[in-house]
């Protein structure tokens, strides 16, 4: 008879993963390791994003130390075409009325002489000097010398480093070059607006640039430039007169006459007539008349009718001076006879070379009715407390300046604030069932948030007393929930609280330790920096130390999981070779079957 010995895939008729089966029930210790080491780098990860989460609470804490972050303001203007108004945080709410009589200008020079070249350069140097700010500069500062042309002198004023007498820098000259059409002039103007010197009535008592001499021979132009203040000269200005309307009191001869190109020029008919002189006359070739004549019409006249001159009135900011430029023919004004009466003003003197087309001037405000403010800039800062006005005009009516506190703004800082701390509890709260479940620091760490939160602030003296009327944010309104540790807006406490005192916050976030002394308790922002600082410390943070823990026991674990995996290793060889054994034994008793069946079925 004949049966089969072998059964099943294998020989011994097991299933061919029998050792992969045994394996698994031998790796439960392996799987609670790697399961620990899960739970713990997930817990490592948390703490990190934690540690995150604080330090951007940290620097907004920081950046909101700066009392300018607790007092914002809004300042308006009641006519932003003449005064356009900016308030800082030590702007003091209320309402101001504003009077401009006369607006900052600089000081500006031009020569009234002229290269006819803007290549020729310096053949010989005299003299080239000047007064800014009171400190005398010539050439040898400068470095001025033969070979340079105006550019390069304008170059170098412009770019040369100006200091007062205590050696600190100044806003210095700006330098350029003018063309005329026929000549190139020099123009010096001061950068810093206002007087030098200003006289109790505000007017110019020295100008910025002053004293300025200059003597300069030019190697190719055939034009001896001397712009010193001697006559005669190619260019003169006259005093003026204060009111742009003021009228010539007087026409007769003698009044006012010069003589320029060989031609005698004046205002009186008779002498025209008489073929001695030539009389002053519009573009229309009507003769000036008194009483109605102003210094405008005066330069017409003298443009009008006079070859190669040019006449102008140039205004400082308080006075109209009469210019004249004659730099376009070859020879001096001379001859000059005046004794004119503008208005009320005798225009009897002048002064050649280089003028002033502007004097420089200081601002003028009246204030809420003081008068006789005065400013050396057109943007005004010193007037109202942590307020800047831009003044662009003069004004014929009050301009209404307003500055009121801005609750808006000081509760978008706040929001900031508040946002971060919120963001630290969601964060919490989200995790403390999972990746936080049975860490104590994770609930500590709201317990002292809240609890910096909620302590009171001292007073920046050395009472020791805290600071009223209010001394902790939930007394603003701002109070922490009891069952989430988030804070909440109370917004009509809020709004009372700012109404009532507006720099309650500054006071309750900015507080310094130095300020409130030791022992006591010092602002918000202070306190939240300190508390997350001692958390997130590098070497004794709670949160470092923390980090650490979780990295040891991973670290152990992960010798662990290697122990274990050796270990399974040994025991799947063991096992591996067990079945390789039975497997032979099994194929032996197989072969000695057969062989007993084959001899058997002979024997029947």
């Amino acid at each position: 008879m004949g049966s089969n010995f072998a059964v099943g895939g294998l020989a011994s008729g097991l299933p061919s993963d029998i050792v992969d089966q045994l394996m698994a029930t031998k790796q439960q210790r392996l799987k609670a390791y790697e399961r620990d080491t899960n739970f713990y780098s997930n817990q490592k990860s948390a703490f990190g994003d934690l540690q995150t989460k604080l330090l951007a609470l940290s620097s907004i804490s920081e950046t909101l130390q700066d009392e300018t972050a607790w007092a914002p303001h809004t300042a308006t203007s009641s006519s932003t075409d003449i005064i356009t108004v900016a308030a800082d945080s030590t702007a003091v709410a209320g309402t101001h009325q504003v009077e401009i009589s006369q607006l900052a200008t600089g000081n500006t020079v031009i020569s009234a002489g002229g290269v006819t070249s803007s290549t020729d350069s310096i053949d010989t140097i005299t003299t080239f000097s000047f007064d800014y700010n009171g400190q005398n500069y010539t050439n040898t500062d400068f470095g001025i010398a033969s070979g340079d042309t105006l550019a390069d002198i304008a170059t170098t004023l412009s770019s040369y480093d100006y200091k007062n007498s205590s050696g600190e820098s100044e806003d210095g000259i700006s330098a350029s070059i003018l063309f005329d059409g026929t000549n190139y002039r020099l123009a010096l103007a001061a950068k810093d607006q206002g007087a030098y010197v200003r006289s109790s009535t505000g007017s110019t008592t020295t100008s910025r640039i002053a004293n300025l001499e200059v003597t300069l021979d030019w190697a190719t132009s055939g034009n001896d430039w001397d712009t010193a203040k001697t006559t005669p000269s190619s260019g003169v200005s006259f005093t003026g007169s204060t009111t742009a309307t003021d009228t010539i009191t007087s026409i007769a001869d003698g009044v006012f006459e010069f003589t320029y190109d060989g031609v005698t020029y004046d205002l009186d008919a008779a002498d025209d007539v008489a073929g001695t002189n030539v009389q002053l006359k519009t573009s229309d070739g009507s003769a000036l008349v008194a009483g109605t004549s102003t210094l405008a019409n005066l330069a017409e006249a003298i443009t009008y009718t006079v070859p190669n001159m040019t006449a102008s009135v140039v205004n400082n900011g308080t006075t109209n001076f009469l210019v004249m430029d004659g730099s376009k023919a070859s020879s001096p004004i001379t001859g000059i006879t005046t004794a004119m009466t503008v208005g009320t003003t005798a225009i009897n003197t002048y002064s050649a070379g280089f003028f002033q087309s502007d004097e420089g001037q200081d601002a003028k405000l009246t204030v809420d009715g003081l008068s006789s403010i005065y400013s050396s800039s057109n943007v005004v800062d010193e007037v109202l407390p942590g307020v800047a006005m831009t003044i662009q005009a003069v004004t014929t009516a009050a301009i209404t300046v307003t500055v009121a506190d801005d609750p808006t703004t000081l509760k978008e800082t706040l929001g900031t604030f508040t946002t971060a701390y919120n963001d630290v509890i969601d964060f919490i709260n989200a995790n403390k069932e999972t990746t936080f479940a049975g860490s104590t620091l994770a609930r500590s760490v709201i317990s002292q948030m809240r609890s910096v939160l909620n302590t009171s602030t001292h007073k920046a003296d050395a009472s020791g007393d805290i600071i009223t009327p209010y001394s902790i944010l939930a007394e603003m309104g701002l109070r922490t929930n009891q069952q989430t540790g988030k804070i909440s807006f109370d917004s009509t406490s809020l709004d009372d609280a700012l109404e009532n005192s507006f720099s309650a916050l500054t006071s309750i976030f900015t507080n310094t330790q130095t300020k409130v002394g030791t022992g006591n308790n010092a602002g918000v922002a202070y306190r939240f920096e300190d508390l997350i600082d001692s958390m997130t410390d590098s070497v004794s943070g709670s949160l470092t130390g923390r980090s650490d823990g979780l990295q040891a026991r991973i670290d152990s674990l992960a010798d662990s999981i290697e122990r274990e995996n050796r270990r399974l290793e040994i025991v799947r060889e063991r096992l591996t070779k067990k079945f390789a054994s039975l497997e032979q034994l099994v194929n032996s008793m197989n072969a000695s079957g057969s062989a007993l069946s084959s001899a058997m079925a002979q024997l029947q």
